[in-house]
């Protein structure tokens, strides 16, 4: 486990795992606008195959994101409040 802002220490493509909770609040101000940035770093850290777990509240709706910035995502649980997410940093191409 490494504690990091965005993971700024952690070498491009040297991750198979990253765990992210994105906080979504300015005190008590709703604001997803820090998600994006970490999607983005989580990317750049996980090796091709590697895995982005994310949980998130449902209504913030982060799945287009997630595809759309680290790869294929699929929904591994919800319920009313929250979901987990998997995406999938595609496989380099020869």
């Amino acid at each position: 486990m490494v504690r990091d802002d965005a993971g700024s220490t952690v070498p491009d493509g040297s991750a198979d795992l990253v765990l992210l909770n994105p906080p979504f609040h300015t005190g008590a101000t709703v604001h997803a606008g820090l998600a994006p940035r970490l999607f983005a770093a989580a990317a750049r850290m996980l090796r091709p195959g590697g895995q982005l777990w994310t949980v998130y509240n449902s209504p913030l709706g982060y799945r287009p994101q997630l595809t759309r910035i680290v790869g294929p995502t699929r929904e591994a649980g919800r319920n009313a409040k929250f979901t987990v997410a998997v995406s999938t940093k595609p496989e380099s191409r020869a």
